[in-house]
């Protein structure tokens, strides 16, 4: 099953991983605290995903500029 991985301060998406069946339990998927089975929605340029924990789903940020 496919995982969509976020920071666990920020909630910004860090990207997509894949996680295996339990290995004693049928239809049972183990994920790491800080990923989502949400599929995120398209980003444009400029653009960042972030996702909101208690509400359990994605949004779209504008990215902040990098000033330095």
């Amino acid at each position: 099953m496919n995982i969509y991985l976020f920071n666990p301060k920020t909630g910004a998406f860090l990207g997509k991983d894949f996680v295996d069946e339990a290995p004693m339990e049928q239809e049972v998927f183990v994920s790491p605290p800080d990923a989502t089975h949400i599929v995120p929605p398209s980003a444009k340029q400029g653009q960042q995903l972030v996702f909101n924990v208690a509400e359990q789903r994605w949004y779209i940020r504008r990215r902040p500029e990098n000033r330095g």
